[in-house]
């Protein structure tokens, strides 16, 4: 299920903050889940939050499952630097928790596992200079850098050995025919390879269309999930403040 999070895209006193909410459709399931974004920064901190929670039968398939990513770190020459990224996932009465923290000056990213409050394991991770949170907030700045058929990067949540995504941008052909599957949404479309099949029948591939304005994802799509139909989800609601 934490494809689903994908669709959507504190401790400081933030000067800027914008929130969304999702929802998520699958095939003839209807609508499996729902989901928040929200993005807190100032002029030297940041803190990216993303929720989703599983609905109707995907909730009692996934066995009531929540899942919270949570970003923090600090804003340098416009980028966002994570040093902390955390994972909580609540599903079956059980909680487990995933803290990774970086260390960007010696390439270091050292992983903490939990399960219901009591550490498990800690170790050396491998090293990325993203989370996928931060990946994306940053894409603007890296694709402007320079222009290119295929981008890769790294950050964690991509491919499970190393963090790897590619990132392309559809062809006009290839827009017009995903414009419908998502939901007629005006905007950049980007083509991610997560080189992770989260699902049985799906190749890892997402689709978004983000507003080029503030870089909220309007909607995005996983095709041909566990070989039934298209996991589509799309923003309901925005909120932006300075």
């Amino acid at each position: 299920m934490r494809i689903i999070l994908l669709l959507f895209l504190a401790v400081f006193s933030f000067s800027y903050c914008i929130e969304a909410d999702y929802e998520a459709k699958y095939g003839w399931f209807g609508t499996i889940a729902t989901a928040q974004g929200r993005l807190e920064k100032n002029e030297t901190y940041y803190k990216i939050t993303a929720n989703v929670k599983t609905k109707g039968i995907a909730s009692t398939f996934s066995g009531h499952l929540q899942q919270t990513y949570i970003s923090e770190g600090i804003i340098k020459n416009g980028r966002f630097v994570p040093l902390k990224y955390i994972m909580n996932i609540k599903r079956k009465g059980n909680n487990y928790l995933r803290i990774y923290l970086f260390d960007h000056k010696n390439k270091i990213i050292i992983k903490k596992r939990y399960k219901n409050g009591k550490l498990t394991k800690e170790y050396k991770y491998y090293y990325t200079p993203d989370d996928i949170l931060t990946l994306y907030w940053n894409l603007p700045l890296y694709l402007s850098k320079e222009k290119k058929e295929l981008y890769t990067f790294y950050a964690i949540g991509g491919r499970k050995k190393d963090g790897r995504i590619d990132v392309t941008f559809p062809t006009k052909e290839e827009v017009k025919k995903l414009r419908k599957k998502l939901f007629n949404k005006k905007g950049i479309y980007i083509k991610a390879n997560l080189y992770n099949k989260v699902f049985a029948g799906d190749k890892g591939i997402l689709y978004l269309v983000i507003n080029p304005q503030n870089w909220v994802t309007l909607s995005g799509m996983v095709k041909n999930v566990m070989k039934i139909g298209d996991l589509r989800g799309k923003v309901i609601n925005i909120k932006e403040k300075d």
